[in-house]
């Protein structure tokens, strides 16, 4: 674990602070016009060869405000002042100020029950189809997405971020949503030599944790005999160790009225979960330029390469208890229950042949569970043997097979379910309490190298050359580690927050004066390993051209075309869970425990090697988590996480292979990744778990750009651009075709039916066997051979994208912007996987009939053979992009170089969009050919989706002194879906697995609400800036949306409540060189607060009403920021 602590990170900003002194001035913030590829800072924020100024938000609302009324299209941007003035450590989390940007707070899009140090995506109007750019360029992660993890990306490199929400003929093709556009700094940007030097002291309130952000900035212009030359170095690391608590509710199971109340549906968790996870984080950037101009200023070169690397830690403690357990495969979100012993207040102490009798559990007015001791259900008959001799007692022993605590006394306590035993009811059993660590490890890096070559090729004509190569990895080792006690579960739902209190548990023996902080007391339970490793490569080429035709209606002609080769290799394992001992496993009685010791045969061999001591720790847990008093139960024993940092220590204490060496018998099922047997040689995934795609992109356009300064239409200036890009897109994907399961000498068995099987027979049904069937479908015999053939599948789009953009002035403050365009976002790379295993239908008798089609009949009309029927689940390398046609209209103020008011209406109509679906594809094999039914990802009806955006900005420099200069920004977005859905589908797959989500079968709710949008989103921003002195207070809100409908343990669609975010900053320039400041984040400490949508429509029952009920509540720190910036 690194530890940083405070002193040496105030000693750092002090230090800092004394080398600059008084010669020092502060960083200039600046934002881009709409310019060539590579263009860092807007020209008009560049000093003059002297000018040494400090910039604050006044500046950047200049900046951003003239870039949004002279675009080509919508836009809006974020300066580098502005991503600076906030504790903002991701691009994401500066991004959630633009109207109608919204980020995804959750570590995972189907695990709601991690929220990540900083967001990990963002959504525009409620979209999450959206392109990222470096500079103009494609970027991307190696994941399997198809854009950037935000987190990646050090906003401390940033010269400013733009935010495209409609487009124009000259940009990359690939975001419905909107294309966002990093750009990092350039020589040129600014004058002469510039050295830029900032510290920052990191805190967070639950983490107490201190550590440092560090970035540093040279730049240098100089002239020489061939021209002037500019290089730039900027250098940014950033340490944040934060943390994240919360509790939830697993899948809520509604019991029938009568179950345990009467006319009333009753819903009890099957489970509770305590979480603490430590994020350890490290992003280090890199971004380097440098720059050639000719004497004659015709000719301009630059280089550029920045490098981002993301380096993540997070370890879990969570204590879980889930006293019912709720089979995926076998329930959907309709299924209620009926039986009331599956969950039970303890047996109340009675005899031998007694059963009941405990406190009944009480409920609320709605049906859910409020208060009551929970016992599961031991299930069958129980464990152990009774003394028949005397019919009133068990045997001695009889479950020592399970496990004996070194007080003598055998884990499992005898009960069984008869006559005689437990009033034949079902045992009482102390529900599982799983307490496990979680370690997990990701390292990310994105390196990008560009070339550019601007030649003025006469008055009027210009041409740009680019050259780009991205490559992007992607490593992550992630392991969980349960240790298994029980408990009698003493559950509070009245308060505010779930309440846990654990006690003996009914059906076990425990040992110890604290038996749930004694390690004699727990087992090894299971392991779930999981690892990714991928990589992706980009090369681009473009070249653009820019011909000015001088008219004052139609001012230049831009024209050009690009290609480009991406390629993605994406290793993603399944995660491997697997037991290490259990009561239904090998060898229970030898390996039940933590501290189970070797084991001997009579002649004195091993029969189990027994655990490595020293692998769990004691932990006081909950004390403080949402505010304490939660968890009655502390400490608890816990794996160690520097154990299972190292897979080697993990392999050799609990593998199956490590535990049975020497001819010792294993308890553990369990083979880690890099060790299971179907794994490729020399690799760490199987065939499955692979997937490589090949993208080739050619595109060309052209554009027309009109108006001007001077072209009026009766008062009215007229700017704008009008063209169309063709783009056509060759995806290959490499993968393998896995045939169905050859026919066996059973299914070929051809046994004649009986008399009485004939007589049996309904009317229209043939008196042939599917045995005999089978035998005379010699071509199905061919086709369904088993095994796998290597399978590549190229497939070619082409798509014409029209655009056209107007800006009428109506004077010099008022403008009407319009925009309409057709634009098209490329499908995530993991769906593209092509991979698939066949599946051969199986024929019952009763189909064996006449009117059936796939009979094959002979002359005399009965059947001879059959043509069987084929199904899959796998990928879709053959997906087309989502189209869109969007509108934009927009009236926009501006008032001086800062004030701005404007109102923007906004429409998007798709086409193809991606869902969950059926298709068919032919697939030959052996010279027999069939129509296979897949089901997976596919493109579907289109829908549509609008809102509107309001924006509004100023300072009240009308106000008496010192309030002039208070200022304010704020901004609400409105979004209307009309009937886009979620797809459904999941992006990481392994074999044969299907990409289609649970949430999209028979009996789950269908939920009409797109995932991460909110209906409502609202920024409010009050800043004060008035010499030395600046301040800014923050407030962005979100109303309530679906956060996920596939979600991994909630069971049900869950929803986020409203949620709103305080952030807030102090600084104060000690010269016109030196600026200390002072942030926070999440000042309020918001609750992130979740509900289970248990009830609603389902394609069975479209009117089913719609029910929701607590799912969870997080909470993370508060962050606080001490820093230095300073530039001489």
């Amino acid at each position: 674990m690194k530890r940083t602590h405070l002193r040496a990170g105030l000693a750092t900003s002090t230090a800092l602070a004394l080398v600059v002194g008084c010669g020092a001035a502060m960083a200039q913030a600046g934002a881009a016009t709409a310019g060539p590829v590579g263009s860092g800072a807007d020209a008009g924020d560049i000093a003059g060869d002297t000018d040494v100024v400090v910039t604050g938000v006044r500046k950047a609302l200049e900046a951003a405000a003239r870039k949004k009324r002279n675009a080509d299209t919508v836009v809006d941007s974020i300066t580098a002042t502005d991503i600076g003035a906030f504790p903002d450590k991701s691009v994401a989390e500066a991004l959630q100020r633009v109207p109608g940007v919204t980020v995804i707070r959750s570590a995972a899009k189907d695990d709601v029950m991690h929220y990540s140090a900083e967001p990990s995506g963002i959504v525009i109007r409620g979209l999450q189809q959206v392109r990222s750019e470096f500079n103009g360029r494609d970027t991307f992660s190696a994941t399997s997405g198809y854009g950037l993890s935000w987190n990646d990306i050090s906003p401390e490199l940033m010269a400013g971020v733009d935010t495209y929400k409609n487009q124009t003929a000259e940009m990359i093709e690939g975001g419905i949503a909107g294309t966002v556009n990093l750009r990092t700094r350039l020589p040129f940007d600014q004058s002469g030599q510039v050295i830029a030097l900032s510290a920052t002291q990191n805190y967070g309130d639950k983490s107490k944790r201190a550590t440092p952000d560090l970035s540093g900035l040279y730049s240098r212009r100089f002239v020489t005999g061939i021209g002037e030359f500019g290089i730039l170095a900027n250098v940014a690391y950033s340490h944040v160790i934060t943390n994240s608590r919360g509790v939830t509710l697993p899948r809520m199971m509604p019991f029938a009225p009568g179950t345990y109340e009467a006319g009333k549906t009753t819903y009890i968790p099957s489970g509770i979960g305590f979480s603490d996870t430590n994020y350890d984080r490290e992003r280090f950037g890199v971004s380097l330029a440098g720059q050639w101009k000719s004497n004659d200023g015709r000719l301009v070169a630059t280089g550029q390469f920045n490098r981002s690397q993301y380096d993540t830690t997070w370890v879990e403690h969570q204590a879980l208890s889930y006293w019912a357990w709720v089979d995926p495969a076998s329930t959907n979100h309709s299924t209620v229950w009926t039986d009331a012993s599956i969950l039970q207040p303890p047996d109340a102490g009675l005899g031998f042949n007694e059963a009941g009798g405990g406190t009944p559990f009480t409920f609320r007015e709605e049906g859910l569970f409020q208060k009551g001791v929970i016992t599961g259900s031991r299930g069958g008959w129980g464990y152990g043997a009774i003394d028949w001799a005397t019919g009133d007692r068990y045997v001695p022993g009889s479950t020592d097979q399970y496990g004996v605590l070194p007080n003598g006394l055998p884990l499992f306590q005898p009960c069984l379910n008869s006559d005689v035993s437990h009033a034949n009811q079902p045992c009482r059993a102390g529900a599982p309490i799983d307490v496990a660590t979680r370690y997990s490890h990701e390292k990310r890096v994105v390196e990008d190298a560009a070339f550019n070559l601007s030649w003025q090729a006469g008055d009027r004509l210009t041409f740009t050359a680019d050259y780009q190569h991205v490559k992007a990895t992607n490593y992550n080792y992630d392991i969980t580690f349960n240790q298994r006690t029980y408990a009698d579960v003493s559950l509070d739902l009245t308060g505010r927050y779930p309440k846990m209190t654990l006690l003996s548990p009914s059906g076990y023996n425990q040992i110890g004066d604290q038996p749930f902080a004694d390690p004699r007391n727990y087992q090894p339970a299971s392991a779930m390993d999981h690892i990714t490793d991928s990589e992706g490569q980009l090369d681009a080429f473009r070249l653009d051209g820019v011909y000015a035709l001088g008219s004052p209606w139609l001012s230049e002609i831009h024209f050009g075309g690009r290609f480009a080769n991406r390629r993605q290799e994406h290793r993603w394992s399944l995660y491997n869970w697997a037991s290490i001992t259990s009561d239904w496993g090998v060898n229970p009685a030898d390996s039940a425990f933590l501290t189970s010791g070797p084991t001997y045969n009579a002649d004195g061999s091993v029969r189990f090697r027994g655990y490595e001591p020293g692998y769990w720790e004691a932990l006081s847990y909950g004390q403080n988590l949402l505010g304490g008093g939660l968890l009655g139960t502390s400490p608890l024993v816990f794996m160690r996480s520097d154990i299972l940092a190292d897979p080697s220590q993990t392999f050799s204490r609990f593998s199956a292979t490590a535990q049975s060496q020497g001819g010792a018998i294993a308890s553990s099922s369990w083979n880690p990744i890099c060790s299971r047997p179907d794994e490729i040689a020399g690799s760490c995934f199987t065939p499955g778990e692979l997937l490589s795609v090949r993208e080739r992109t050619k595109s060309a356009y052209v554009m027309a750009k009109f108006g001007g300064e001077s072209a009026d239409i009766a008062g009215i200036n007229i700017t704008g651009n009008v063209g169309v890009r063709w783009v056509n897109i060759r995806n290959q994907s490499a993968g393998a075709l896995n045939y169905a399961v050859a026919f066996t000498e059973s299914d070929l068995n051809c046994v004649p039916l009986t008399p009485e099987a004939i007589a049996a027979l309904q009317p229209g049904q043939f008196a042939a066997t599917p045995g005999c069937l089978a035998a005379g479908s010699t071509e199905d015999r061919a086709f369904a051979s088993g095994g796998s053939t290597p399978s590549t599948v190229r497939v070619d789009h082409n798509y014409w994208l029209p655009s056209f953009n107007l800006r009428a002035g109506l004077g010099n403050e008022w403008f009407v912007r319009f925009a309409a365009s057709r634009a098209i976002s490329k499908p995530d790379i993991g769906l593209l996987k092509n991979f698939t295993v066949l599946k051969r239908s199986f024929v019952p008798q009763s189909e064996i009939r006449q009117g059936n089609p796939n009979l094959i009949l002979g002359p005399d009309g009965q059947p001879t053979g059959l043509r069987y029927g084929y199904t899959a689940t796998a990928g879709n390398p053959r997906l087309k992009p989502v189209s869109a046609d969007q509108l934009d209209l927009s009236i926009e103020k501006y008032d001086g170089s800062i004030g701005s008011l404007s109102a923007a209406a906004f429409y998007k109509k798709f086409h193809d969009y991606i869902q969950n679906g059926i298709f068919s594809i032919p697939i030959e094999n052996n010279g027999v050919t069939r129509d296979v039914v897949v089901t997976g990802p596919t493109n579907g009806d289109g829908a549509s989706i609008y809102g509107f955006e309001l924006a509004f900005q100023r300072y009240f420099d009308f106000l008496p002194k010192p309030f002039d200069g208070l200022g304010i920004q704020t901004n609400y977005t409105r979004i209307f879906n009309k009937g886009v859905k979620n797809a459904n589908l999941v992006v990481d797959t392994v074999g044969g697995d299907s990409t289609v989500a649970r949430s999209a079968l028979a009996g789950q709710i269908q939920v009409d609400r797109l995932e991460n949008l909110s209906d409502h989103a609202l920024n409010a921003i009050l800043f004060y800036e008035k010499g030395p002195l600046g301040a800014r207070v923050a407030y962005n809100w979100r109303s309530r949306y679906l956060n996920s409908v596939n979600d991994c343990c909630l069971g049900f669609p869950v929803w986020n409540k409203s949620e709103g975010f305080l952030d807030a900053s102090l600084r104060f320039a000690i010269t016109p060189n030196l600026e200390f400041n002072l942030q926070g984040s999440n000042l309020l400490n918001t609750k992130i607060r979740m509900e289970a949508q248990v009830s609603g429509p389902t394609s069975e029952d479209p009117s089913r009403p719609v029910k929701y009920l607590p799912g969870g509540w997080f909470e993370q720190d508060r962050r606080f920021q001490f820093g230095v910036r300073a530039k001489f």
